[in-house]
């Protein structure tokens, strides 16, 4: 595809076009569309959305299933690839780091990256570490897949429904 040739008389009239007060916009040939002079600072920042009462606790509860998500994401990889089983302080801390990491990691990806997000975000990681073995209670053979079956049994014997465990010890509810 060919251009025509231009010269100085041709740059001068796009000048004159473009510099002309009485237009909004210029066509410019070249690219084939018309192109805005000048465009306010309003349209080029990113209107901020109010959202309600219910945007936060939907928001939160996203946040929060994020963070279980993350610790989850934790469990299963120093279960599955480390072999490491439940119990000492070590294996915490282990499943805290990885569970922090995850959860940057989908927060990055999914644009969570909000103060508020990221408190939901580590209450729910809180969450899921005391409250988290009542998923195995409530679906064994399904949690026997994502972890292993050997460590859903080890949580049936150790555990017991409906309760909360904080260091080491069970808080029936």
């Amino acid at each position: 595809m060919g251009m025509a040739k231009q010269d100085i008389n041709d740059f001068r009239a796009r000048v004159k076009n473009i510099n002309n007060p009485r237009n909004n916009s210029y066509y410019d040939p070249d690219l084939g569309m018309h192109i805005p002079k000048r465009v306010p600072r309003n349209k080029l920042r990113k209107q901020k959305v109010q959202h309600g009462e219910d945007a936060f606790v939907g928001a939160f509860v996203v946040a929060l299933v994020l963070g279980a998500v993350a610790l989850v994401c934790a469990q299963v990889v120093r279960i599955r690839y480390f072999g490491l089983p439940d119990g000492s302080n070590l294996v915490m801390f282990l499943d805290l780091f990885m569970a922090f990491w995850a959860m940057l990691v989908i927060s990055a990806l999914l644009k969570k990256r909000t103060m508020f997000d990221k408190v939901g975000q580590i209450v729910g990681i809180a969450a899921m570490l005391v409250a988290g073995h009542n998923l195995i209670w409530r679906w064994p053979e399904q949690m026997a897949y994502i972890y292993t079956a050997e460590h859903v049994e080890q949580v049936l014997e150790v555990t017991t429904q409906h309760s909360i465990v904080y260091r080491g010890t069970i808080y029936g509810l």
